[in-house]
């Protein structure tokens, strides 16, 4: 009987170590495309940062001169 224990133990440790290898896998692709999805939007902010840093102060200028004073 204790042979079965131990076999059935083992059985379900391998189980385990099965679903734990591919909960860590899984996660490890998550946290791939999280970063290429982080690569792209730094790129992006990269192309258009600069503009609007240029562009945002004439804009703002803009704006006020046709506020109506207050």
């Amino acid at each position: 009987m204790e042979n079965d224990d131990l076999t059935a133990l083992l059985a379900s440790a391998q189980q385990l170590l099965h679903v734990l290898v591919s909960t860590m896998e899984g996660a490890a692709e998550t946290l791939q495309n999280i970063n290429s999805a982080a690569v792209r939007i730094n790129s992006l902010l990269d192309e258009i940062e600069e503009p609007l840093r240029t562009v945002l102060p004439i804009l703002a200028q803009t704006a006020q001169q046709f506020r109506p004073n207050s």
